[in-house]
């Protein structure tokens, strides 16, 4: 007998959902990571485009600001690396006017900490012995599930590179704390970088003509046989705590007045030097390691591709397709109220179920310690004061 569904309550402010499915528009880690963290949330994002006002953060803006440098020297080999990063702060000013002082602050220590960090690759085997295939390249790859559906895996690979007969992912990360054997052991069940593994190795079925580049390079016909795994480049960001850690000097009051302050030209040259000598003894490092700047070749195999499928990757787009399916339906009918009513759904769309699988590494839950955020009040209230509406979930892939 055919469910009698109940007249809309309300009309939904567009006639098309923002996001038109994993299926249409794809899905990035990024977006799994929030679906993996609250539904509810999720939906509001990429069905009514609902998200919390943004703020300047160092954390994600250091790290913006070095792909932005990452980006430029790969295509111009440090021609326009400084240009392209002055562009990107200037913009950051022009969206946080409030916090201009904070950009410029972190816009000079970029620019004194890349050039360091360039320097200090080059004279090092890791760069010479390897061969850039793919530099700060967007995918968007077709990738089938158990259920036959397909699911767009969407992502920017940092770098995609031949050394000797293998192919290394290469991923670059800011970092403020970092525990290297945490960070060695966790990378095999990583969201994203598992992802991006993934995405590279389904990569045939993408005609595109970066994939056709990786293919044209690589050694064999089966190239993604070759993927040996990814090297993890990770940047520390300075003033994180820690060993290298320095503050302005503020000089001394004397019967004078203040003597001895430190100039802002003067911390940052400083810093510089700092940055650039943070490596050997001094540092508890053996010779050819740098306390900024390190990285690891973490090999994965078949089989750690093959249980991250199974245990997280396939279940997770399984239950976003189910419930992407639900969620337009009543998105479609101006009826939210329905969203709530599991008989109504499971009458209409008896293919849904709960899969088992595991959370993976990677993912931030600001409910879990116990934070808070703006749409807490529109889901008690209604209220959508300090919300924004986005027309655009994959700023970062453009």
């Amino acid at each position: 007998m055919p469910v009698k569904l109940k007249k809309p309550t309300k009309q939904s402010k567009s006639k098309e959902p923002l996001w038109r499915g994993p299926e249409v528009d794809g899905v990035t880690q990024s977006l799994l990571g929030r679906y993996l963290c609250c539904k509810e949330r999720f939906r509001l994002l990429v069905m009514e485009g609902l998200r919390v006002g943004e703020e300047f953060s160092q954390r994600i803006h250091y790290g913006n600001m070095w792909h932005v440098c990452e980006e430029a020297l790969a295509k111009s080999n440090l021609g326009n690396w400084e240009t392209d990063l002055k562009w990107y702060c200037q913009e950051l000013a022009k969206e946080f006017p409030l916090q201009g002082q904070q950009i410029e602050h972190w816009y000079n220590i970029c620019k004194l900490q890349f050039p360091i960090y360039v320097a200090w690759w080059a004279k090092h085997k890791d760069v010479k012995n390897r061969k850039p295939l793919l530099e700060e390249v967007s995918f968007n790859v077709p990738y089938k599930l158990p259920s036959g559906r397909t699911v767009g895996l969407r992502g920017k690979w940092d770098s995609v590179d031949l050394a000797g007969k293998e192919i290394w992912l290469q991923e670059n990360k800011t970092k403020g704390d970092i525990d290297e054997r945490q960070l060695v052991r966790q990378l095999t069940f990583d969201l994203q970088t598992m992802m991006y593994i993934i995405a590279l190795g389904y990569a045939p079925y993408d005609r595109s003509e970066p994939v056709r580049r990786v293919a044209n390079h690589a050694v064999g016909r089966e190239w993604w046989k070759q993927i040996a795994g990814v090297r993890y480049n990770v940047i520390r960001r300075p003033l994180a705590g820690g060993k290298g850690s320095i503050s302005q000097r503020k000089g001394r009051q004397t019967n004078k007045g203040l003597v001895g302050s430190e100039t802002l030209p003067e911390f940052y040259a400083r810093l510089a030097d700092l940055i650039e000598n943070a490596h050997g003894p001094e540092y508890d490092l053996p010779k050819g390691e740098h306390y900024f700047f390190m990285r690891w070749n973490v090999n994965i195999i078949q089989s750690d591709i093959d249980k991250f499928k199974r245990e997280c990757l396939d279940p997770v787009l399984e239950n976003l397709l189910d419930d992407y399916e639900w969620w337009a339906h009543c998105f479609s009918n101006g009826i939210p109220n329905l969203l709530w009513d599991y008989g109504i759904r499971g009458a209409r769309f008896p293919k849904h179920s709960e899969r088992h699988l595991r959370l993976p590494y990677g993912i931030w839950n600001p409910l879990l310690e116990g934070r808070s955020t703006d749409l807490d009040e529109y889901l008690a209230t209604g209220s959508t004061v300090g919300l924004q509406r986005t027309d655009n979930l994959f700023k970062e892939l453009a």
